[in-house]
């Protein structure tokens, strides 16, 4: 996977985690274009399981199609690469049996698409 798209889908650029005054470095042109053209369409996001948590790699569904992929989880928690319109249907992602909510962080804005 591309450098700049673990940036973006992650909020690094939120979080301050990217230096746009800094010169040259892997991936820059990249993560530029990803920031000033809005081309994100899954992020990472905390999410919140209502039963047997799903192992790394499942994948979520929201009426019977694809909404993301799990990528870790411990104790009725985890985080999980989720479409963006999926998000924002406010409706719980479905993973084996499990129901798994996405939970937008305080700190989190998402560009939605014009």
């Amino acid at each position: 996977m591309p450098l700049h798209q673990p940036l973006a889908q992650a909020g690094f650029d939120e979080l301050h985690g990217v230096d746009w005054q800094k010169g040259c470095y892997i991936g820059q042109e990249l993560t530029a274009r990803t920031k000033y053209r809005g081309l994100i369409k899954r992020r990472l996001f905390p999410v919140r399981i209502d039963g047997a948590a799903p192992p790394p790699g499942t994948i979520l569904t929201l009426d019977g199609r694809e909404a993301g992929e799990m990528r870790s989880s411990r104790d009725g928690i985890g985080l999980a690469l989720v479409r963006l319109d999926a998000v924002e249907t406010k409706r719980p992602l479905a993973a084996e049996g499990a129901s798994v909510v996405a939970l937008q962080p305080d700190w989190m804005t998402i560009a939605t698409a014009e």
